[in-house]
């Protein structure tokens, strides 16, 4: 008789210690357990990286393993719905969303998360920090849409995304090449700058205020000091000035200098190297194996088209290296060219600077999933310079009107906490580098004779 009471004690314990478990893992009233998570199969592989994101975070967080599958799959009894689906809760979930916010609705037994492109990944992580923040959570989502802004914090990683030759008109080409059906990688309709929540201007004139090349307006972007064309990692004068990179190492962040160009080319030289020459292959080489020896990741030399060649190549690469570098708990410094939009513009070619552009894209929206998921990142896109002189034409569209370099304004576009600083601006392009380095208490970075950094 003691042995069956102990029996059916233990059990009632089980039972009520499952039952505990499961009110205390619920969503919107429902035990998480009943979820499945559903992603469109219509927005490429953002909807599905969220989807698998929010998986393994609720893996960790809980020990529960939800299924994932796709729109169109048979509908679960409980969904969590990621990207705009044929889901009821996708159908009414249609707010005017603008740049990086994002919008969460709960309907019936779905849970529905929506952002344009990336933006996507915002959402995962914010309802994962607010809706799944532990072991134990009784929460609820807003049964009326809600729009969103992604969480933000103190920036740690910087990211500094460099279109070569990319004027503000090369970034406003998507219209006009899509109205003369020109292939491209991703089904993006615009260029993934403008969905940044800042965005200003930098003047890139050299040291003696005629139009720089790469080496210099590289120089620039690396060191705070405006210097002469042709130079790479030095001053006007000749004298080695410290990079970004170099700087970041000392501060015991990890470093990384990537480009689709060869890693001896100008832009990826100026964050890398020291010489009078930016023709001084043998010496860029040697100053970038030293700065390998120390840790700097450089990775470059990626000039493919194809969508599969970009996932398989650029992209792979991003992702690669953002988690080498961001293993690193001190942070990470780093610089990423879009060489191209320069080389094709120089040769007024017009569907391959826009092939350039859309590819560039393909690796702001990786680093932007990872800002989002990494909040404490903060990321710039810029330009060394412009190239061709690319202006409005009587046609509606661009034509270029040189096949050099000009002295435009260039566009830069800054997210993260404590990016505001660069919004509704002209700047000198020595100001961002000086910038930056402010964030890491260096107020001394960059020329003392130039322009302050930018806060």
């Amino acid at each position: 008789m003691k042995k069956i009471s102990l029996l059916v004690f233990l059990l009632i314990l089980c039972t009520s210690f499952s039952s505990c478990m499961m009110a205390g893992q619920l969503l919107n009233g429902t035990a998480l357990t009943e979820y499945a998570i559903v992603y469109s199969d219509e927005d490429l592989d953002y909807s599905l990286r969220a989807a698998e994101y929010i998986q393994a975070q609720i893996k960790d967080r809980t020990g529960i393993q939800l299924p994932i599958q796709e729109d169109s799959s048979v509908t679960a009894k409980y969904e969590i719905v990621v990207g705009q689906t044929e889901r009821e809760v996708s159908q009414l979930l249609d707010e005017d969303t603008q740049g990086t916010d994002f919008a969460l609705l709960a309907h019936g037994n779905q849970i529905g998360l929506e952002g344009d492109y990336f933006v996507i990944a915002a959402a995962a992580h914010y309802f994962i920090e607010t809706y799944i923040p532990g072991q134990v959570f009784q929460t609820a989502v807003p049964t009326t849409a809600t729009v969103c802004q992604p969480i933000v914090k103190d920036p740690n990683n910087f990211i500094l995304l460099i279109g070569d030759g990319m004027g503000p008109n090369q970034t406003k080409l998507f219209e006009e090449m899509d109205s003369k059906n020109v292939e491209y990688s991703d089904g993006e309709s615009l260029f993934y700058g403008y969905l940044f929540p800042y965005s200003g201007f930098s003047r890139t004139d050299n040291a003696f205020g005629t139009v720089t090349d790469s080496a210099a307006g590289g120089t620039a972007l690396s060191t705070g000091y405006k210097t002469r064309n042709g130079y790479v990692g030095k001053d006007k004068t000749g004298v080695d000035i410290p990079s970004l990179t170099e700087m970041a190492l000392l501060q015991g962040k990890s470093t990384a200098v990537m480009s689709t160009e060869t890693p001896t080319g100008a832009t990826p030289a100026s964050f890398s190297a020291h010489t009078t020459s930016r023709e001084n292959r043998t010496g860029i080489a040697a100053g970038q194996a030293v700065l390998a020896q120390k840790g700097c990741v450089i990775r470059c030399e990626y000039n493919v088209y194809d969508s599969e060649g970009i996932e398989n190549n650029v992209e792979k690469a991003v992702t690669e290296t953002l988690e080498q570098v961001s293993a690193n708990e001190k942070g990470f410094f780093l610089m990423y060219e879009e060489a191209h939009i320069d080389k094709h513009s120089h040769n007024r070619d017009k569907t391959n600077t826009f092939r350039a552009v859309t590819r560039f894209n393909q690796a702001i929206g990786r680093f932007m999933e990872f800002a989002f998921y990494h909040p404490d990142t903060m990321v710039i896109i810029t330009a060394d310079h412009e190239t061709g002189k690319l202006l409005p034409n009587n046609s509606g569209g661009y034509s270029y009107n040189s096949g050099d370099h000009s002295g435009a304004d260039v566009p830069v576009f800054a997210y993260g906490k404590g990016a505001d600083c660069f919004d509704g601006k002209t700047y000198e392009n020595a100001q961002i580098a000086k910038t930056i380095a402010k964030f890491w208490g260096l107020d001394t970075f960059g020329d003392p004779t130039g322009q302050p950094a930018l806060f």
